[in-house]
């Protein structure tokens, strides 16, 4: 085993990790886990990805935004932007279960006092801890994360459960499509989605209470095209449509229940 490799891959989780964004669910965990400890292998894969999203879950109004990708990996431990640092844990040849904790950090709701779609989630972000659990068998995986919050403003728990179909569709083009329902406690939704006195008197909403329950069902698609023949290259194009449910689709600031994504970037592959 190289110890400057596991150095290395050590410092990058700390990185990753400290970058993450609460709710980012996507990585390629290129990691494998390694027959014997002669055959672990570093690989890397680092991007960049423009997104049109909504200004915020529930705007009807849509925004650019730019993120990087890394994904890192050396044997069965990986580092991710996505997913934070873990280790697949091999149970046979097609079986793997991952585990991967990470500190996150979950932009917290501003209220513009302008008008309603001013409303935006900017500049004040909180500390996460998560814990992400992902059982692959074959092309599938089936994903759990637990998200709580560190701040003295707690911004409350979020459990997400989800399934991804990964597959090789030919040489140079690899599909990812997946689906993931998102459940928020009290805490969580009534800082996203509520309305409390203070902001209804100075904002003008009507003030909301908002409950724990089922936040958000979603189903999105990553289409992977290789443009060299050494795969080291790709085009990737992604989209999401996610439905706001429960007590995020009776907010006030709720405009728009139906929140769609469009992705494009590109990737390099070490």
């Amino acid at each position: 085993m190289n110890i400057k490799a596991v150095i290395f891959l050590t410092i990058a989780a700390i990185f990753c990790a400290g970058i993450s964004f609460a709710d980012t669910d996507n990585t390629n965990l290129e990691a494998t886990p390694p027959k014997n400890p002669d055959d672990w292998v570093f690989k890397a894969h680092a991007g960049i990805m423009g997104f049109y999203m909504p200004k915020y879950e529930g705007s009807d109004l849509y925004q650019p935004l730019y993120m990087p990708e890394i994904d890192l990996s050396y044997g069965p431990l990986f580092a991710s932007i996505s997913q934070g640092a873990g280790i697949f844990i091999p149970l046979n040849e097609s079986r793997s279960f991952i585990v991967a904790p990470a500190i996150r950090w979950r932009v917290k709701r501003n209220l513009a006092n302008e008008a309603r779609d001013a409303i935006e989630y900017i500049g004040d972000v909180r500390p996460t801890v998560t814990l992400n659990t992902i059982y692959r068998t074959g092309p599938l995986m089936f994903n759990f994360r637990m998200t709580e919050g560190l701040s003295d403003s707690n911004t409350g728990a979020s459990f997400n459960l989800g399934a991804t179909f990964r597959d090789d569709v030919t040489d140079r083009i690899n599909l990812t499509v997946y689906t993931t329902a998102i459940y928020g406690d009290r805490r969580y939704n009534q800082t996203y989605f509520g309305i409390t006195p203070v902001e209804s008197i100075e904002f003008g909403f009507p003030e909301h209470a908002s409950r724990a329950g089922l936040k958000s069902l979603d189903i999105g698609g990553l289409f992977r095209y290789f443009i060299t023949d050494h795969k080291n290259i790709s085009a990737d194009f992604m989209f999401e449509y996610m439905r706001l449910v429960g007590p995020a689709a009776k907010s006030p600031i709720t405009l728009n229940k139906d929140q769609f994504l469009f992705g494009v970037g590109a990737s390099y592959y070490f």
